[in-house]
């Protein structure tokens, strides 16, 4: 009769190899994410109080800069030309909202020109893209 007593094997999970992947997948992710929102085209949007709208992929962004060129899709495009994308957008979504980014130093003059070119085209919903303006100022 054997009476020794047989010890249990407890079971051990080695986690040093699922961590090293971890972090290996952190690192990958975040050296491939890109951070850039408009690349090229420096705009100073003025600062103000307002409602934050969420951006859904069917909305436009037109963007004006200092000196008053218009950007569209990245482009420079004149007014005539925004004219015709905007009126080609209008024909197949109607609903679309135009949120138009123009430094605070354009002209006003400017900025109405193309609110105007996005209402002859058919498009009504337009927004005025800001910064967050500070709780102190």
């Amino acid at each position: 009769m054997d009476f020794t007593i047989k010890k249990k094997h407890e079971l051990h999970i080695d986690v040093i190899n699922m961590v090293d992947v971890f972090l290996n997948l952190l690192i990958f992710f975040m050296l491939s994410t890109s951070f850039i929102s408009s690349p090229g085209i420096k705009i100073n949007l003025p600062h103000g109080k307002g409602d934050v709208i969420i951006k859904p992929k069917e909305d436009l962004r037109i963007d004006i800069n200092a000196q008053g060129t218009i950007f569209y899709g990245k482009k420079q495009v004149d007014l005539s030309g925004l004219k015709a994308a905007l009126a080609e957008v209008a024909k197949r979504a109607p609903d679309t909202l135009v949120i138009i980014a123009a430094d605070k130093d354009v002209l006003h003059g400017r900025v109405v020109q193309v609110m105007e070119a996005a209402r002859s085209a058919g498009l009504h919903k337009l927004a005025i893209a800001t910064t967050e303006q500070d709780a102190g100022k």
